[in-house]
């Protein structure tokens, strides 16, 4: 199983059953994010940057240059529906975790990054 594509699709199913459409980018190396969102109402759109764990190991990945209405959608991808868990970030938040990874072991290759636990507070935060 590919867990990046399954949490990239649970994703996108959570969103839409909250009235959002979404636009998967299509690709590892897209520069901003994994999705597009949309909402046909009210207009907001923002961009959705998702990362997907099989197991509760460390969350890796850089911050990125500042981005307007970016957002990080962690998903640990369960064995069965009801075991998927999901964490949303801000990107000021996503980056704070990561600087604050950082400070805590400044000894270790920056490879980017913070433990399972840290984003625990943005479990479904969904608003």
């Amino acid at each position: 199983m590919s867990t990046q594509w399954a949490a990239q699709f649970l994703v996108a199913a959570e969103l839409e059953r909250n009235g959002y459409v979404v636009s998967f980018t299509m690709g590892h190396s897209t520069p901003v994010a994994d999705l597009m969102v949309g909402h046909p109402v009210s207009g907001e759109q923002f961009w959705v940057d998702v990362k997907g764990l099989a197991k509760p190991t460390a969350w890796l990945g850089r911050s990125k240059p500042p981005r307007q209405n970016l957002f990080y959608i962690l998903v640990l991808v369960g064995t069965q529906r009801s075991k998927d868990r999901f964490f949303v970030l801000s990107q000021a938040e996503w980056d704070r975790l990561i600087q604050q990874y950082r400070e805590k072991h400044p000894s270790q290759k920056p490879i980017g990054g913070f433990n399972w636990l840290d984003p625990q507070k943005f479990e479904n935060e969904w608003s």
